[in-house]
């Protein structure tokens, strides 16, 4: 075995959780002895303490999941997680960029209300952050833009945000919370739990919009119109079939003020910029 395949080894054996005396022979065989307890031992507890670091890591990358589920069932989730989807090299904010299929799946996690909902949440606004910079679109460039060449515009979507749905009220418990861990709230144990939207929204559209602005991350809910609007735009519709799609959704709403609202709100909210060339 060469120097990168015992590099690669080692990797497999502490960044997976699991029982290492297992492959106690193959250790010993790798690793120099130690004067009071046997190499597998040994890899152990360095296993556990990579693990646990990583616990304690992404409880800052995911405070509201943290808090909300408490230090010891945020643990077992993490460990769990870590078994199905060993860390990879890279940055460490990626750690959890599959937590989110393994809440959905799990059959424990899943079925906790909202965990699924927060962890997306909280996953998109670590990812989006890092999306690069692009030039908006802005409304100078609407209005310079000849009447005529309206219909088969495109705008493309930029990459800082993201939409997602949830029969939740993630706003207030987001307030709740951020106002529970500034004042040293201890994990899951808050007064508060998390409610549903009334009425419940339809789950055959997105109703959270999550985008960075001013290098800060936030969220919102939106109307079902703006969720055809922008699923449009992530579609790369021109604005003809944009106006369409609003029609067959909306038959009841007029139709030119209502695409022109919502291409303004998002010329306002810096969603859009120039298709790459």
């Amino acid at each position: 075995m060469n120097w990168e395949q015992e590099q690669a080894q080692f990797w497999a054996w502490i960044s997976k959780p699991q029982d290492l005396e297992q492959n106690a022979d193959e250790i010993a065989a790798l690793l120099a002895p130690h004067s009071q307890i046997s190499q597998a031992e040994a890899l152990g507890i360095y296993n556990n303490a990579y693990h646990q670091r990583l616990v304690e890591v992404s409880s800052a990358l995911f405070p509201v999941l943290f808090h909300t589920l408490g230090r010891d069932l945020y643990t077992r989730l993490w460990i769990g997680y870590m078994g199905a989807y060993p860390p990879r090299n890279g940055p460490i904010h990626r750690v959890g960029e599959r937590l989110h299929t393994y809440v959905s799946e799990h059959p424990s996690f899943a079925g906790l209300p909202a965990v699924a909902d927060i962890v997306q949440l909280e996953s998109l606004l670590t990812l989006l952050f890092d999306k690069v910079d692009e030039t908006p679109y802005t409304l100078a460039q609407l209005q310079a833009l000849p009447q005529d060449d309206w219909p088969a515009m495109r705008w493309q979507a930029k990459q800082d945000w993201a939409m997602f749905y949830s029969r939740f009220d993630l706003e207030q418990y987001w307030r709740l919370m951020q106002d529970y861990i500034s004042q040293g709230g201890e994990p899951g144990n808050t007064g508060f739990a998390i409610t549903g939207i009334e009425p419940t929204p339809s789950p055959k559209l997105p109703n959270y919009l999550v985008l960075r602005q001013e290098q800060r991350m936030q969220f919102q809910i939106i109307r079902p119109e703006m969720a055809v609007f922008l699923e449009g735009v992530q579609a790369q519709l021109d604005f003809a079939s944009l106006c369409v799609a609003l029609a067959e959704a909306f038959p009841e709403q007029e139709i030119p003020s209502l695409s022109l609202r919502l291409l303004l709100r998002a010329l306002e909210l810096e969603l859009l910029c120039l298709p790459k060339a």
